[in-house]
């Protein structure tokens, strides 16, 4: 026979065992919410994916686009930083991902709308690495004012930048002779990782987009376009459309589509031709776009 105090030490013990094969069950859960998954379809939130993660910002003015690098390292790598007015809104975004640092800053050219934000960002938030077209790098740093201490690289055409293992990024202008126009001589690069590639073009307008035709035909079939020039007309030309052949096109502006001007119409038009599925900031929200380097995955985010 069992005495009360036997009861009551049997039924402790009891609940000791039924508490610890709870957490036991709790913890196997957790465990399987968390694991990282590379299947770009397979998953509901982007912090649980292990491939490279590409964000285009939606921001009232200007162009900025954020890319983390595959995990484990994630590496992070911002590309352009919007115009001064962007600031708070762009703040705002890198804040919601918890970023105080970022490994690399990509300025592609001394535009307002690519680089007037740096200052800053700068002042704000840590930034290791600054990369700049070599032939403009002077241009740039007049006019973002950088601190003397920032460590920066300068990219001439044609280099190589390897950003992690798997992810790598080449550029393929400014060249000499450099255009009148400073937004033809920014710089414009492809992202490549594994079988697809991603291919940034700052402000170029058909001048440049000749040029890079002549120059560099086989670098530029990108699987994702960041359209040039926030969808202005003076780019964006079927030659150039043709030669990359994008699936996905993305247009950075605060405008939606009924707000573009006709000309940039004609830009969706064109694109419509190529038959590429076009994304409008202005209108769509911020994209993402989730990489494993041979499937991608396009989310809206307003």
């Amino acid at each position: 026979m069992v005495g009360k105090t036997g009861w009551t030490c049997l039924s402790l013990v009891l609940s000791v065992m039924l508490m610890s094969s709870c957490a036991s069950i709790d913890s196997h859960l957790f465990q399987q919410e968390v694991i990282k998954i590379d299947d770009p379809f397979a998953i509901e939130d982007e912090r649980d994916f292990t491939g490279m993660v590409v964000t285009y910002f939606a921001l009232p003015h200007g162009e900025s686009t954020l890319v983390r690098l595959p995990q484990p390292d994630a590496k992070t790598v911002l590309i352009d930083t919007g115009s001064e007015e962007d600031w708070p809104v762009l703040q705002e975004k890198l804040l919601e991902r918890k970023l105080t640092r970022l490994d690399y800053v990509i300025l592609t050219s001394d535009q307002p709308e690519q680089s007037g934000g740096y200052p800053l960002l700068a002042n704000n938030l840590q930034v290791d690495m600054l990369v700049l077209p070599k032939l403009i790098e002077n241009v740039i740093r007049h006019a973002t004012s950088l601190r003397p201490d920032q460590k920066r690289l300068a990219l001439a055409e044609s280099e190589v930048l390897s950003l992690d293992e798997t992810v790598s990024m080449k550029a393929l202008s400014p060249n000499e002779p450099l255009f009148l126009s400073p937004q033809n001589n920014s710089l414009v690069f492809s992202l490549q990782q594994d079988q697809l590639r991603f291919l940034f073009t700052s402000g170029i307008n058909e001048q440049a987009e000749e040029r890079l035709l002549e120059r560099h035909p086989e670098d530029l079939q990108a699987a994702v376009l960041k359209v040039g020039d926030q969808g202005s007309n003076q780019g964006s030309s079927h030659p150039f459309l043709t030669k990359v052949d994008p699936q996905i096109a993305i247009i950075q502006t605060g405008k939606s589509r009924d707000q573009m001007k006709d000309s940039q119409t004609e830009v969706l038009e064109r694109l419509g031709e190529s038959w590429a599925e076009t994304y409008v900031t202005g209108q769509d929200g911020t994209i993402t776009i989730l990489s494993n380097g041979k499937e991608y995955r396009v989310l809206k985010q307003q």
